[in-house]
């Protein structure tokens, strides 16, 4: 058994490091790299991904708005930036993103810093959504405008070991203990399915909960602007998408993730942006906080 557990090791190692090198010798947008992926299985890392990823179902009326070449949030609105978190061996990318998206937009109308708990979704928001098994951002909008969400600090995350959890109404956390809800504007959920929608949502309201597909080669991204290049489908993912630019000519979303601040560009990763690449410039959403 042990021996198994090593070659099935070893040949992983070996199978990133080829899609790594083909990577680096077919292009040069983007480079790939050794992560912390490398030592988990193919189950772990589709485990963390999201099956139940669909577009949105709501479309935004796009009306006229002028935006910026390039545009980054987190730069207009440095206080707002509470960090990467890492959702660890747990399928709850789509409540990170929900949860980042909104505590940004709260932070934006109130210049508060503020950082809402995703585990207050992966454990409670049960309708329709599975915890560590995956979720639709767009129902977990919906709950937060119903329900609404505490702070991480009353809240902290505790599935990162792939254990849902069972809800809580009272903090577990030591820095919080202010069981306080925080809603969305009912009615303000919003989805957006093309490049203009988010640029125009995210300059008007702050970041959005994006969704994406993620392949084998996006496990490897070091830097760079992201293309989808070799490697099969591995799942579904949600994301928080900050701003946009463009690097040599090539336009790119920047993108903070939810796998800690080692992996990419310190947590964040920026990718190919009008192109629908990898299903990036569609299936975003987010409401308005109160």
């Amino acid at each position: 058994m042990y021996w198994a557990l090593i070659l099935l090791l070893v040949s992983a190692v070996f199978a990133n490091q080829a899609i790594i090198d083909e990577v680096n010798s077919k292009q040069n947008l983007w480079v790939a790299g050794p992560s912390k992926f490398d030592s988990w299985s193919e189950d772990e890392i589709r485990g963390m991904l999201n099956p139940m990823i669909t577009k949105t179902e709501v479309q935004e009326t796009l009306q006229a708005v002028s935006v910026p070449s390039a545009y980054d949030f987190y730069e207009q609105y440095a206080t707002c930036n509470a960090g990467v978190m890492d959702q660890a061996k747990c399928g709850s990318c789509w409540a990170f993103g929900t949860a980042t998206s909104t505590s940004t937009r709260y932070c934006k109308i109130h210049n508060t810093q503020m950082k809402l708990s995703p585990q207050d979704l992966v454990s409670c928001d049960i309708e329709g959504n599975m915890g560590c098994n995956g979720g639709q951002p767009r129902l977990a909008c919906d709950y937060v405008e119903l329900h609404g969400i505490v702070t991480n600090d009353c809240y902290p995350y505790t599935s990162g070991g792939g254990d849902s959890g069972s809800c809580k109404t009272k903090c577990t956390g030591t820095k919080d203990k202010t069981w306080k809800l925080y809603k969305d504007k009912f009615f303000s959920c919003s989805g957006y399915e093309s490049e203009s929608a988010i640029q125009k949502a995210i300059y008007e309201d702050g970041p959005v909960c994006g969704t994406m597909t993620v392949y084998q080669d996006f496990m490897s991204y070091k830097g760079g602007v992201y293309e989808h290049t070799t490697g099969e489908e591995l799942g579904g993912h949600a994301i928080t998408i900050v701003g946009w630019g463009e690097d040599n000519g090539t336009k790119y979303w920047r993108v903070q993730n939810s796998w800690g601040p080692s992996w990419g560009e310190e947590g964040f990763f920026r990718i190919v942006r009008g192109k629908n690449n990898c299903g990036i410039d569609s299936g975003a959403t987010a409401g308005v906080p109160k």
